[in-house]
């Protein structure tokens, strides 16, 4: 299992949010590329990169991201106001590994199956997060009555071939995984299951990696001190 480091941003800076709420954001790095050099001294090969700004739609840090991106060693998922086909494939041709869309693939699953055509089913990674076990959007301001492993069931069945598995009411909190939602999707096949949300030990990744998911997500636990990175990366690659 990767355990993959999240930088945030808000407004060029690095920061972490506490479920969601952008008044409640934390920062840790004025440079982003501080946070960046950080996690891959640390031995992260691929890093979660999101503009919050973007997701919420309040501006846009895109030149920040692309500069992450142009000067990275690992590899970069962006994630954040991804929707539309123009601005995946920004991303990807500046050398991105893979861009993350969430709303649009609940609200236009048409824009999704098009920039999956452009981009590549490999190379998108659907955002599906959660409240409780059932879909929230638009910055996770909305809770829809869809419910997580019918969408994972969806995007497989459409030729993605990565979802990532989003607590909202854990993200930031340190409060534990979801490991019951986690387990239910990896068990469906077919699919590479990223995870993020409530990450606070390193118990949570021996239990995200007992689930079966092919990737865990951690951002406040790294920033705090609670979990050492290198000691996390072992775990996912050994235990």
């Amino acid at each position: 299992m990767k355990v993959i480091p999240s930088i945030d941003i808000v407004s060029k800076k690095v920061v972490r949010l506490y479920m969601g709420d952008i008044s409640k954001a934390t920062m840790y790095y004025t440079k982003p590329i501080e946070a960046l050099r950080r996690w891959e001294r640390e031995g992260a090969d691929v890093i979660h990169v999101v503009d919050i700004d973007a997701a919420y739609g309040r501006g846009s840090n895109a030149e920040t991201v692309l500069h992450l991106v142009s000067e990275a060693n690992a590899e970069i998922q962006v994630a954040g106001g991804i929707r539309s086909v123009d601005k995946a494939l920004m991303f990807i041709e500046a050398g991105a590994a893979r861009v993350v869309i969430g709303t649009v693939f609940i609200e236009k699953p048409e824009v999704a199956e098009r920039i999956m055509e452009n981009v590549g089913g490999d190379r998108v990674v659907v955002a599906l997060d959660h409240v409780d076990g059932r879909i929230a959007i638009r910055g996770w301001s909305t809770v829809t009555n869809r419910l997580v492993v019918d969408e994972v069931k969806r995007a497989r069945d459409m030729g993605f071939k990565w979802v990532l598995i989003s607590s909202v009411t854990r993200d930031g909190t340190l409060t534990g995984i979801d490991e019951k939602t986690l387990r239910e999707a990896a068990s469906i096949g077919g699919v590479n299951v990223l995870a993020a949300g409530g990450v606070s030990s390193l118990e949570d990744v021996e239990k995200a990696k007992r689930a079966g998911v092919y990737g865990l997500i951690v951002g406040r636990a790294l920033y705090e001190g609670l979990i050492s990175l290198r000691e996390a990366i072992k775990i996912g690659r050994d235990c």
